[in-house]
């Protein structure tokens, strides 16, 4: 009953868990080396280090990984599994409650007062994340460009970046360590001067002689390891056989469900979901800007839903990312067709969707960790990754900044205006010569920006970045200002 017992270990972590996979560290040291001892201190940190190389949620990496080591695929499974649940019936919950009452006065100023704090939470939350993934010059410079273009140039996908990134860290990395072997060729060839050097013919043939016997004994291994996969010998085989098995099943099971509800809805929500799950590398934050580029392109979600998701996620326990899905799910079941039922089963196809790279990933990462880790040709890769991952999350903290300090203009049909291009329009509409120019400036200013949200947004961050206290704590003083302050005031044109 050991799968039963790590299911409810992680069920406990879940509940317990406020801010993600660095919060989770001191949770899991007392769990599984202090009190357990399944695991060294030494192989926690190294477990850390290669779930924060990996995509998906950081947390949700960590849990997957010590449920492999101890009970392989099908405990990896579990303790997602685990994990994940108590998050995904608070979430739940709220969405179905947020959906009955988002019309609500009291809601949608308590939803605006925390809309301005999670800009905050989040702008803090980067500037952390940055002192780890941008090291140096060119990861910055990487970060500020792919933020700039992803905030002008909005018709290229994410993926783009994501690839380009990797090429850029390969690139980087390798004229660096170029230039640093030239230094050292450079040296030696001083402590080596007016000294004979005989060439050693023995080494490329001992190469040769290494490497073919390689390649024999990797045939062999080969061999055997198709023969062991046909007979299903091996215990890991075996489970990586119903990990297949179990997937095929959900995959049949997603075909019913499409055909009795006449809709594509299950499978594009779980694909979608799947490809952000796959691409987003840097944790819960890195989820964001693919669920912004999935807002603008399916229109399953505004902005302001996606800024009040954020709200919802940093204020439950357990990982953004699962409770981001958790909630998209859930939204767009709703709006499709609002139905409970369904709406939840919106919400778990969200949500295994997220899951299912992650827990892929991490089954062979955890084959050939000691290896993986130190790869340099894979810590080239990721120097460019985790820089592209801020210079996405700054891209798409804009289109929370957007719905949390900026006017919200709506016209007739109560559609929201773009304020940018509005404000722009009516203040430089009527520039005649140097000094309207000037005014048109202040003009625009004024126009774009909801100076109370402004307000109570530099009085947050004071508090944010002087106290650093638990999010939770300021989001529900938000919400508390938010209504005594009357904070949600759309402005029809």
């Amino acid at each position: 009953m050991e799968l039963l017992q790590l299911f409810f270990i992680f069920f406990k972590l879940g509940i317990v868990n406020f801010g993600g996979g660095y919060a989770l560290f001191p949770l899991l040291e007392r769990e599984f080396v202090t009190k357990r001892k399944w695991v060294t201190n030494q192989e926690l940190a190294d477990y850390y280090a290669v779930g924060q190389c990996t995509p998906g949620a950081f947390a949700v990496n960590i849990s997957t990984f010590l449920g492999i080591r101890r009970k392989g695929i099908i405990g990896g499974i579990v303790a997602t599994l685990g994990f994940v649940f108590p998050a995904f019936i608070i979430i739940f919950v709220i969405a179905s409650l947020l959906t009955n009452f988002s019309s609500n006065e009291y809601v949608r100023n308590a939803l605006a007062g925390i809309r301005v704090c999670v800009f905050f939470l989040i702008i803090y939350a980067i500037m952390k994340l940055s002192k780890s993934a941008i090291k140096d010059l060119p990861a910055g410079l990487l970060a500020g460009a792919i933020a700039i273009s992803a905030i002008a140039i909005d018709i290229i996908p994410l993926y783009v970046y994501v690839i380009l990134a990797a090429i850029f860290g390969i690139v980087v990395s390798f004229i660096r360590e170029r230039k640093k072997k030239n230094k050292n060729e450079e040296k030696e060839k001083i402590e080596v001067k007016n000294k004979v050097i005989k060439k050693d013919y023995k080494k490329p043939l001992k190469s040769i002689g290494i490497a073919l016997g390689g390649f024999l004994v990797g045939i062999s291994l080969g061999l055997v390891g198709c023969l062991s996969f046909i007979f299903i010998k091996n215990k890991k085989y075996r489970e990586g056989l119903l990990s297949a098995i179990l997937i095929w099943l959900i995959f049949i099971f997603g075909i019913i469900i499409n055909i009795s509800l006449g809709s594509t809805l299950v499978f594009d929500v779980f694909f979608q979901f799947f490809k952000i799950g796959f691409l987003a590398f840097g944790g819960g934050l890195a989820t964001i800007p693919f669920l912004n580029e999935l807002s603008l392109s399916t229109h399953w979600f505004s902005l302001t839903d996606l800024a009040n998701m954020l709200a919802v996620s940093e204020s439950t326990p357990g990982a953004m990312g699962i409770n981001m899905s958790t909630y998209v799910g859930y939204s767009v079941f709703n709006k499709g067709f609002n139905h409970l039922g369904l709406s939840f089963l919106g919400s778990m196809v969200s949500t295994l969707g997220l899951v299912t790279p992650s827990v892929i990933v991490i089954f062979f990462v955890s084959l050939f960790l000691d290896k993986f880790k130190d790869n340099k040709y894979v810590n080239w890769i990721f120097y460019g990754l985790r820089a592209a991952s801020i210079g996405l999350i700054f891209a798409a903290v804009y289109s929370v900044l957007k719905v949390s300090l900026f006017n919200q203009y709506l016209d007739s049909n109560e559609n929201m205006v773009n304020a940018v291009s509005y404000s722009f329009h009516q203040a430089f509409s009527h520039v005649d010569g140097f000094i309207d120019f000037f005014r048109a400036i202040g003009q625009f200013i004024y126009l774009l920006f909801n100076f109370k949200a402004v307000l109570v947004g530099v009085l947050f961050a004071l508090a944010i970045f002087g106290f650093k206290k638990h999010p939770i704590l300021y989001i529900a003083f938000a919400a508390v200002v938010g209504i005594c302050f009357q904070m949600y005031a759309p402005i029809y044109i």
